[in-house]
């Protein structure tokens, strides 16, 4: 069992006390978080940190115009989004495959989450939504830009659910792909469609684990195993890495669409 105590631990030995904490992570890491996710959630938060944790929804799909086309975006055939979700900042529909621990955050008081219909993001805690503001549907990572003291803490997962690697990737020069999608606009309450940009496969980053590895700092809370990495050098290491190697993020999948069109997109 992982108690409220071994939590309070992990944060005074990482000195993560004030810290935006962009954080990515697996309750069943944990083994059995006594408590919960709010147990994890709640130290952090009296410890004044700042969390920021992806809420991605893909139900908002929708296809395309029929007159648009955009080739190397990812896809090949035809679009089948025929029946979507409308996307609503204010509700709490997250994809299941997300897990249960951004799925409590969306849950937690005061919560904030950024306006994209695909790739949204949740935050809580005192810098939140000064930091979610800056993702726009076309700047989907710029919650990431500026940030010089911000930390990437991985829970029990590997560098396939880091999302600021994508990041990396659009600044070594990548386009990102396009989709359309369905929301509820905020301001009018009416449905509409819009396009937005979304990453590209993230299931040959942990090729960039021996990059990151330098700045990496590992601890065991309970049965889960946490890294916490500087936000800055990390993006800025998987742009150099990418930048001399685009292959390097290619999935196992030597078909796989999404990462031919990545690597060849860029130029």
């Amino acid at each position: 069992m992982t108690t409220i105590e071994d939590i309070q631990q992990a944060i005074a030995d990482l000195a993560l006390a004030g810290k935006t904490l962009f954080i990515h992570g697996s309750i069943k890491s944990f083994g059995h978080l006594e408590g919960g996710a709010a147990s994890l959630f709640d130290p952090l938060i009296a410890a004044d940190c700042t969390l920021i944790m992806p809420s991605f929804t893909y139900s908002p799909l929708a296809n395309p115009p029929s007159s648009w086309q955009c080739a190397g975006n990812g896809h090949r055939g035809e679009w089948d989004f025929f029946t979507p979700e409308p996307f609503d900042v204010q509700g709490n529909d997250i994809e299941p495959s997300m897990g249960a621990l951004p799925k409590a955050l969306l849950h937690y008081p005061n919560r904030e989450r950024s306006q994209h219909p695909i790739n949204s993001f949740v935050g809580v805690g005192p810098h939140a939504a000064e930091i979610l503001q800056h993702q726009t549907l076309q700047n989907v990572y710029g919650l990431y830009e500026n940030q010089p003291q911000a930390w990437v803490l991985t829970l029990g997962v590997d560098l396939t659910s880091v999302t600021p690697i994508h990041y990396g990737e659009q600044l070594s020069g990548r386009e990102l792909f396009q989709r359309w999608a369905q929301q509820i606009n905020p301001h009018t309450g009416q449905v509409e469609t819009v396009l937005a940009a979304i990453g590209s496969c993230s299931n040959g980053f942990n090729n960039l684990a021996p990059v990151l590895a330098p700045i990496a700092r590992e601890y065991t809370v309970g049965a889960s195993l946490w890294t916490l990495y500087p936000l800055e050098p990390l993006v800025k290491r998987c742009k150099r890495a990418i930048s001399a190697q685009q292959s390097i993020t290619h999935c196992p999948d030597q078909n796989c669409i999404r990462c031919q069109d990545a690597i060849a997109s860029v130029g």
